[in-house]
């Protein structure tokens, strides 16, 4: 069973939901942070959704975010996710950062 220390960035195409994370099979993942930045031109609205077993659970739904602003959607609390949940982000507008910190579990 090995433990991996992973990281991943996104910068979306405007008003499309998209695709940040899978957690593949056989493995379990924690979360640790999911920080956004706004580096476009005006206020944009972010929603972050985890979708596992089927339902979509909202982490944030249209969040208003400043030109410059940056917010971890964990807050520091971290969140497990099981194989096979997905994690999708969108942004209203063009230049949101989306970085992803999280530990990958093999339960094999």
């Amino acid at each position: 069973m090995a433990n991996k220390y992973f990281r991943k960035y996104l910068i979306p195409t405007a008003a499309t939901e998209t695709l940040l994370y899978t957690v593949p099979a056989a493995n379990a993942a924690v979360v640790r942070s999911l920080r956004v930045t706004n580096t476009g031109t005006g206020t944009t609205a972010i929603t972050v959704a985890h979708t596992g077993t089927g339902t979509t659970y909202y982490l944030q739904k249209n969040r208003s975010l400043d030109v410059n602003g940056t917010f971890d959607v964990f807050n520091g609390i971290p969140c497990v996710l099981e194989a096979g949940d997905v994690l999708r982000v969108t942004s209203s507008l063009a230049g949101s950062h989306f970085y992803l910190s999280y530990l990958e579990m093999d339960r094999t």
